[in-house]
């Protein structure tokens, strides 16, 4: 426990500093304890693109330290400036021999007639493998499995009317060099993609984008849906179909006070290999479970969290989870349902845009927990 207070102290130094290049007006500064402890006081310097050192952790990666370049801006428009955008790019070592390099983006033009997100990157990474479905390895019984991936995934979107968009999603993954821990048994090595894959899929897609701060909501709606086609015409190994569904709600109770809501789904048809199955848990949804710990087909996951302002630049929230994976959704078995369920607390790091440092703890059903250092709400 000394360790996560000793590294939120340090993580909350280090992202306040991002602020000093985002507000569009300058505090005279004072050396007062209370200008020195918020964020929207600290000396404003004029960087176009910042040097930030960071480090965060998840169940995932343990603690990873790391650098990044940070250019955040909101686009100027005829009647009001655009939501706020970033473009990032980061490098990254972790305590578990992890290394990425890579870059990340949200980007909303001027008067929001388009919107650009996406990631692309390489990475040398590991995680755990617990097998296919819900009958899988014990906890402690799991395949560490290491790789290396390139991969790119692009959303863009044309604003049609009144907060719609339509646009096309692009996913390319290639996950290559691939070794485990011990021997695969006879079932696992006839799992698609076990030694590795490259899949390229393409398609539409559908935006609703009705939050008023697209970091950290507090009232709103967002919907999105794609469709997507994967096949070795456009350069993958494998061909599948692939639909995602995600549905979110903000209700503000009180003022500094929001509860919020989301429904996510994702299926895949067809010759699906192992890295592009749908898993379950993250440090944005089923909190509390380890990455992929169930995986399948098919994924699909509910979560609500409440958050409230507790001092100045300080916020608090619960939050809890249901969710559950199958072969398809027409085959899920509500006896697989998994939960979980935490709090943490949330530091004010940009007013304007309403960018938070988060740190949460969560638990899940079959007995695990798992700590979280991340940047901006999970969803």
């Amino acid at each position: 426990m000394l360790l996560y207070r000793k590294l939120l102290a340090f993580a909350l130094a280090l992202f306040c500093l991002q602020v000093q290049a985002q507000d569009s007006t300058k505090p005279s500064p004072r050396k007062t304890f209370k200008n020195l402890t918020n964020p929207d006081s600290l000396v404003l310097i004029n960087f176009k693109i910042i040097p930030v050192p960071t480090i965060s952790s998840t169940p995932e990666t343990g603690v990873k330290f790391g650098g990044e370049l940070i250019h955040f801006f909101n686009a100027k428009g005829e009647k009001k400036e655009s939501r706020g955008s970033f473009v990032i790019g980061q490098m990254s070592f972790s305590t578990k021999s992890q290394f990425e390099i890579g870059a990340s983006w949200q980007a909303f033009t001027k008067n929001e007639k388009f919107v650009f997100r996406g990631s692309a990157g390489y990475t040398n990474f590991n995680e755990r493998y617990w097998g296919l479905g819900n009958n899988t390895l014990s906890n402690d019984n799991y395949y560490s499995q290491f790789y290396t991936r390139t991969f790119l995934e692009s959303r863009n979107f044309r604003l049609i009317a009144n907060q719609w968009y339509v646009g096309a999603v692009i996913n390319y993954s290639n996950t290559f060099n691939v070794t485990y821990s011990r021997p695969l048994d006879a079932n696992q090595l006839g799992v698609t993609g076990i030694n590795g894959s490259q899949v390229f899929g393409v398609g539409p897609a559908v935006l609703y984008e009705g939050r008023n701060y697209p970091f950290s909501a507090t009232k709103g709606s967002y919907f999105e849906f794609y469709l997507q086609h994967y096949d070795k015409v456009l350069g993958g190994d494998y061909v599948y179909n692939e639909w995602l569904l995600d549905m979110r709600k903000y209700i503000p109770l009180q003022e500094n006070s929001t509860l919020a809501f989301q429904l996510f789904t994702r299926e895949s048809i067809g010759d699906i290999p192992l890295r592009e199955t749908s898993r379950l848990g993250s440090a944005n949804l089923m909190r509390g479970f380890f990455v992929g710990r169930f995986r399948d087909n098919a994924y699909s996951a509910s979560q609500i969290e409440l958050r409230s302002k507790i001092w100045k630049w300080i916020y608090g929230a619960f939050f809890g989870a249901t969710g559950l994976v199958g072969e398809s959704v027409g085959k899920y078995d509500i006896s697989n349902i998994r939960s979980a369920g935490g709090a943490g607390l949330r530091f004010l790091v940009n007013k304007k845009n309403r960018m938070f440092l988060r740190v949460d703890y969560a638990r899940n059903s079959t007995g695990g927990n798992a700590y979280y250092i991340k940047l901006n709400e999970a969803f």
